[in-house]
């Protein structure tokens, strides 16, 4: 009996049932139906994001895509080029394999309509507003960021949407799809997944947009294999659709320097991924204090109303910056405050506490907090089970 590795992936076209566009992928011994719907304007299926919903498992089990059904020729060949880019950054991988037997030249709509990935967070925001002339159309995905299941984020980011869209003139599309678990089942979502989800979503949307902006993730000098990239996100396209990696020239402390003034942003900046029942950003973790203190450097930080709470000097100290990007951003707004005379106050000397104490102290305050964690859980299980002896 031949291995799973051996089998090909046949793929089929897409379908669309109860208003959803389904598809079918049966990577053996696993079978994955993923859904994707939008109310706001109908999708369209199409062989391409099949393609592209199979190939990250393909290109990690070295498997051959079999497509039974006419497909875009530079779209494919544009494929090839990206998984050979992909396997020789990750050596799990293996570059594509492709069989299409009868492929079409692709030709543009010619609709006239820009979209671009938007989570409210600053690379989005400085996309749009970099690009406001040109984009017509913003597009939010639930279920990658915010998990599908998390109503009160969801329906926040809805309404950010909505009034975004009010405001400027945008349409906002919202696309549902529980997509994510077929990519994080072949890699890790950051790294390896994402740029394909989104750019399966992106497919979906060919005859209503001419061309996506996808905002970077990094700056130029920080640019690293990542699951997004300028130089693999362009290869998503085709003579029917074009996508663009765009913002690598600033990084994070520019950005929100940059969309700082503006009331749109200032009104509806998410940057927060923790789960707080009822808040739009924390205000407590790593991501929005950094955010807050680049915000405070250029004066802005009062005027953006998405953070209810002003910013703690403390809870900038008790941050352990183990990971190079976290210790990176705490630099870059190190540099900013300079820039602005502000070395004697306390949120500058809470992150040059934090970003000088050794890795051996970050190392046991880690290990601490993790005990400290598990304790509690266990803790409050006990007094569930036994709550008359609390």
């Amino acid at each position: 009996m031949p291995s799973s590795e051996s089998l090909p992936i046949t793929l089929e076209m897409p379908f669309i049932k109860d208003g959803m566009v389904r598809f079918d992928v049966n990577i053996h011994p696993r079978r994955f139906t993923p859904y994707f719907a939008c109310e706001t304007i109908p999708l369209h299926p199409n062989l391409e994001s099949a393609v592209l919903l199979a190939l990250l498992p393909a290109m990690r089990q070295n498997r051959r895509l079999e497509l039974d059904q006419p497909v875009s020729d530079s779209f494919i060949k544009n494929l090839d080029a990206l998984s050979k880019i992909f396997s020789s950054w990750y050596r799990e991988y293996h570059p594509a394999r492709i069989h299409s037997p009868n492929t079409y030249a692709a030709t543009t709509a010619g609709v006239g309509r820009v979209g671009c990935f938007f989570t409210g967070g600053v690379d989005s925001f400085y996309t749009f507003l970099k690009h406001q002339r040109e984009i017509t159309d913003l597009i939010y995905v639930h279920g990658f960021d915010v998990d599908l299941d998390d109503w009160p984020r969801r329906q926040a980011i809805s309404a950010m949407g909505q009034s975004i869209a009010t405001q400027t003139g945008i349409r906002f599309i919202e696309v549902e799809t529980d997509s994510r678990k077929l990519f994080r089942a072949f890699g890790h979502w950051g790294f390896h997944g994402h740029g394909f989800a989104l750019g399966t979503v992106g497919r979906l949307l060919v005859g209503v947009l001419d061309k996506i902006y996808i905002p970077s993730s990094f700056a130029q000098a920080d640019l690293m294999p990542w699951g997004s990239h300028p130089a693999t996100d362009p290869l998503f396209s085709d003579e029917a659709l074009q996508f663009v990696h765009d913002g690598c020239e600033a990084t994070r402390v520019r950005k929100i320097q940059a969309i700082s003034s503006h009331p749109v942003a200032r009104a509806h900046l998410r940057v927060c991924w923790e789960r707080v029942e009822g808040a739009y950003n924390c205000g407590r973790c790593e991501k929005c204090l950094r955010t807050m203190t680049s915000l405070y450097a250029v004066g802005a930080l009062s005027a953006v109303t998405t953070f209810s709470a002003p910013i703690d000097p403390e809870r900038i100290r008790a941050l352990v910056l183990r990971r190079e990007s976290s210790r990176k951003f705490a630099r870059e707004n190190i540099e900013l405050m300079n820039e602005n005379g502000l070395q004697s106050t306390p949120v500058y000397q809470a992150w040059k506490h934090a970003l000088n104490r050794s890795d051996f102290v970050n190392w046991v305050l880690e290990r601490t907090r993790k005990t400290g964690r598990k304790l509690r859980r266990s803790w409050q299980k006990r007094i569930g089970k036994n709550p008359g002896k609390a």
